[in-house]
């Protein structure tokens, strides 16, 4: 859990930025040839970590996509 009182808007807009980034590389390791379970699943975990965490601190996230 982000334990940080975020109240910063900027800080909200960069933690999205590595959603969608983490989002990305997700799909780039998918496509690879010789994908690496393990690394996707990880990455699977972080994202859907950081999804929640986002969804608790600006609960009006899921109405911005």
């Amino acid at each position: 859990m982000i334990c940080m009182p975020i109240d910063d808007s900027q800080m909200l807009c960069w933690l999205r930025s590595q959603l969608k980034v983490l989002s990305a590389w997700r799909e780039e390791l998918v496509c690879r040839n010789e994908t690496d379970l393990e690394a996707v699943s990880r990455l699977e975990q972080h994202h859907q970590w950081l999804h929640a965490e986002l969804e608790r601190l600006d609960p009006g996230m899921r109405h911005h996509g």
